[in-house]
């Protein structure tokens, strides 16, 4: 195995290598000739005919190795000399800045800079005058507000000046009608305010005095707050969308449901009459003919005097 390698050792140590191109080699690039520029940094190449054995590079290597530690300060001065020389460069043209100048920065910049600062102080200035003429005003007062309430129809039912009464029906015939009632009722539960429903089915009265104060015969429900009338069931859910129902409960009694459920009508609003018995007829004593009962409604109700 070593005479082998020893063998191809000394086969390969008498293979010569590619010499160097001659210096009048020359270049055809792009259809044009071109003869490259002499480097300065390397000898000429026609001092050199052909490449040593491998051997020789391999000592050559290492002694240009050797000798790159071992440079003289005179070479190093020689290769600073082969640049170019600074007369070529215009040194006037170089000074030292002064930092406390003004000329480091752009005049018109500056200037512009400084107009800016007055204008702001003038402003301010402007600001404090204001607000010490200001400070000797009183504040707007609170009776200087816009009612919002102002903007609504004044249509005062009985009893609901400073109340809200609603006007509802309580019978099913008509499903959409009824429907829209149940709707107003549950949107001002749901506001927790404490309001008066007056059921037109439940007292004729009631819609008699409902179509008086709207000048026609018009369905529930309809809705007044304050002496205003503010519509029926879809100017109510309009302007509960557009958050504008509750700033006109302003200063209506909260429900706080402590009140309960009403012990006498638990709820209803009216009691069977008293005095006939839900009749509507009473019969003297004797043998008289009945006579119709003055107190109670077309249906033998009284309104309940304890919660209405």
């Amino acid at each position: 195995m070593k005479a082998m390698k020893g063998k191809l050792l000394k086969k390969l140590k008498t293979v010569k290598a590619i010499g160097y191109l001659k210096p009048d080699t020359i270049l055809q690039v792009s259809g044009y000739l071109y003869t490259p520029p002499p480097n300065p940094a390397r000898p000429p190449l026609a001092a050199i005919e052909e490449c040593p054995n491998s051997t020789d590079l391999r000592d050559e290597e290492t002694d240009t190795d050797d000798d790159k530690e071992n440079v003289s300060p005179e070479e190093n001065e020689n290769v600073v000399e082969s640049k170019p020389p600074s007369s070529e460069i215009d040194v006037t043209s170089f000074r030292r800045p002064d930092l406390y100048s003004r000329s480091l920065f752009d005049p018109n910049l500056l200037s512009a800079f400084e107009q800016a600062v007055m204008e702001v102080k003038e402003r301010e200035a402007e600001r404090r005058k204001r607000i010490e003429g200001d400070g000797d005003e009183q504040p707007p007062s609170k009776s200087r507000r816009i009612d919002p309430l102002a903007e609504f129809e004044e249509r005062c039912p009985p009893g609901g000046g400073e109340s809200v009464v609603l006007y509802t029906t309580g019978l099913r015939a008509i499903r959409e009608t009824f429907e829209d009632c149940q709707k107003t009722r549950l949107l001002l539960e749901n506001l927790r305010v404490v309001f008066l429903e007056r059921d037109v089915s439940m007292h004729c009265e009631y819609k008699e005095e409902m179509w008086r104060i709207l000048g026609g015969k018009i369905a529930p429900p309809r809705l007044f707050i304050k002496g205003r009338y503010i519509g029926g069931v879809e100017e109510v859910i309009g302007l509960h969308e557009q958050g504008r129902l509750k700033p006109l409960m302003q200063g209506i009694t909260v429900d706080d449901g402590r009140r309960g459920c009403c012990q006498g009508c638990v709820g209803l609003r009216f009691i069977v009459c008293f005095n006939c018995d839900g009749s509507r007829k009473i019969m003297p004593e004797g043998d008289g003919e009945a006579i119709v009962c003055s107190e109670c409604n077309e249906n033998g109700l009284i309104v309940c005097p304890f919660c209405c």
